[in-house]
Order: structure tokens, then sequence, then C-alpha cells
């Protein structure tokens, strides 16, 4: 019981010295952690591992459409480092989410702020999730048939 305070204790300091002496590297290791831990279990056209159905179908839209993306690469906005789902163009971030409760969308919120330091930010939820992301509707694009249609008339 000891040795394992005193491991949880040597880690702590450890991950609150990383983050501070060199948060670069700190956010490179817990972003390679990230990407192995994380329950990969859709195949997109263009051959990544993603997620989840509407990842899936966000990307192969993308992929169909011949548009430059990158799939959960690691960001810096200002001192925080984020993992977006994707990034179009490096101009335009897009978030999917199928998590219902409006927790989710308060998180969201607090992303966006960060992301438009930078980006235009857009989130792709199901139809049937509107009622909890009403605080993000300025970001929100209703379904996969909607953002293909974006994508289709080049508004990305």
């Amino acid at each position: 019981k000891e040795s394992r305070g005193k491991l949880k204790q040597t880690l702590s300091d450890w991950h609150k010295k990383m983050k501070r002496q060199n948060p670069h590297a700190y956010y490179q290791i817990q972003y390679n952690r990230f990407k192995k831990v994380a329950g990969y279990k859709f195949q997109t056209k263009k051959g990544e591992k993603v997620r989840n159905i509407l990842e899936k179908d966000v990307a192969d839209c993308l992929y169909d459409e011949g548009m430059t993306y990158v799939y959960e690469p690691l960001v810096k906005i200002g001192s925080k480092y984020f993992f977006p789902d994707f990034i179009i163009n490096n101009k335009i971030i897009v978030e999917c989410t199928m998590w219902r409760g409006y927790d989710k969308a308060i998180k969201l919120a607090e992303k966006i702020d960060s992301f438009k330091r930078k980006y235009k930010v857009y989130v792709v939820i199901p139809n049937q999730l509107y009622k909890y992301y009403l605080k993000i509707k300025d970001n929100l694009i209703l379904g996969v048939d909607k953002f293909e249609g974006l994508i289709k008339s080049r508004f990305f």
C-alpha cells in the first residue's frame, strides 16, 4: 500500500514537471498513448482506423471528395494541446460526436473557444442529438448527409 502511494506521487510529480519543463514532449507522449489505447473499430476508405461509424462516414466523405485532412492530429493552440478528430486543409477542425447528454456540449464549447483562435470549427452529430448540443448550435452540422452536401458544394 505504501509503495503504491509512493508510485502514485512519483507519477504525479513527473506529470507536473514534464508539463512545466517540456510541454511539447509531454503532450507528444500523451498523444502516442492516446492513439494506442483508443478503441479504433472501423476502417475508412483511406485505410485509417477510426473510433466510430460517424468518424468513418466523415472520413469517407472527405476521401471521396479528395479533401486533404489529418485524423486526430496533435494540435497546440496557445499553451493548450488538443487531439481534434479531423483537420481539413490546415484550416478547419471537424469534431464528430455521438454522445448523448449536455455535458459533452459543455466540453465541446470550451474546446471550440480555443480552436476558434486558429481554425474554423464544425461539429458533426446525428440529427437526433440536436437537443443536447444547442449550446454550440452555430458550429453544428446535423448528420453525415448535411456534411457531405457542404463538402460537395465546396463550402469548405
